[in-house]
């Protein structure tokens, strides 16, 4: 009986102290998180609007060479037409906008290193919790 009474103190106290032990790490590993409003920072760097305006001229000159050239063409070769305007269309896009992400997550691995955070996520994965490092991307970035 007395065995068993000191084995539940024990485990008692094993519990307290391992909960206890739980609640810090726990607390740190939430402001270790941060989040950043991705599409907000993209929309708002320097580099979009130049880049957005000549994708825009891209696709204006991609319509009017299909509007100039589908009427001598049969379904195939419109088919074929519009497929390699298409690709040529997302390879300018990467072209565009690869830089300007690149930009982004360099920023976004500064300011997280510099407030101490290990983990940054999209916004729209974080429920509750965790910094907003949205405003610090966005003045790092040299956004309006």
């Amino acid at each position: 009986m007395k065995k068993q009474l000191m084995a539940v103190i024990v485990a008692l106290f094993v519990c307290l102290g391992y909960s206890g032990a739980m609640v810090p790490a726990t607390a740190y590993a939430a402001e270790s998180i941060g989040y950043v409003d991705y599409g907000r920072v993209f929309s708002r760097h320097p580099d979009f609007a130049s880049a957005r305006a000549a994708l825009n001229l891209e696709q204006q000159k991609a319509q009017q060479e299909f509007r100039e050239k589908a009427p001598n063409l049969d379904d195939n070769g419109k088919r074929a037409l519009e497929n390699q305007l298409t690709e040529r269309m997302a390879k300018r896009e990467r072209e565009l906008f690869d830089p300007i992400e690149e930009k982004i997550l360099k920023v976004v691995r500064q300011v997280s290193k510099d407030r101490g955070v290990t983990i940054v996520l999209q916004r729209s994965a974080v429920i509750e919790g965790g910094v907003d490092l949205t405003n610090d991307v966005l003045k790092a970035c040299g956004s309006k």
